[in-house]
């Protein structure tokens, strides 16, 4: 892997915008994002069970301080997560995931979220390595390329949507 230092894009002060560490109550707000419409087409949980599964492991890492709720005028708008390693020769890296409210992209929250993360994953937990899994066709991937992720591989029958039909899976990473 190359060990280039990356330049951050700049993100855009929005008014109104609030960053802080997730509570257990953003669950709510979450599993509303989740089952917006269209919204499952990026995410593998196909009914309400996987869902609650997902956002029960999702919002549990809360209890660490290494996830981050964006809100807007105090409304919750987004979410990101860094799913910290519990083994020491895997603590230098981690993943991570993130979701914005529908209402809400597009606007640069995504990237003020994960300028968030960025600095909570090196400063508090001397994370050197972030990465992440997203649909192929997820349009978040350009969001991921301009903070400097990079794909290093590709699954292409990850998703099964119904016979023969599948979707590819890309994993991005990014030295920090």
């Amino acid at each position: 892997m190359e060990t280039q230092q990356h330049q951050d894009p700049q993100t855009i002060p929005i008014e109104g915008l609030d960053i802080r560490y997730t509570e257990l109550t953003d669950g709510k707000h979450l599993r509303e994002w989740l089952t917006e419409p269209g919204i499952l087409r990026w995410f593998p949980m196909c009914d309400d069970v996987e869902i609650d599964d997902a956002v029960s492991r999702w919002i549990g890492f809360a209890r660490y301080k290494c996830s981050l709720t964006a809100t807007m005028n105090g409304e919750p708008c987004g979410l990101i997560t860094l799913y910290l390693q519990p083994y020491r020769k895997l603590a230098h890296q981690c993943e991570f995931g993130i979701i914005v409210g529908t209402g809400q992209r597009d606007k640069g929250i995504g990237s003020h979220l994960i300028k968030n993360a960025i600095h909570l994953a090196k400063s508090y937990f001397n994370i050197e390595l972030l990465h992440l899994q997203v649909y192929a066709e997820n349009p978040a991937t350009h969001l991921y390329q301009r903070w400097g992720f990079k794909e290093f591989g590709r699954q292409n029958q990850w998703i099964k949507e119904a016979p023969g039909d599948y979707r590819a899976r890309l994993f991005m990473e990014r030295l920090i």
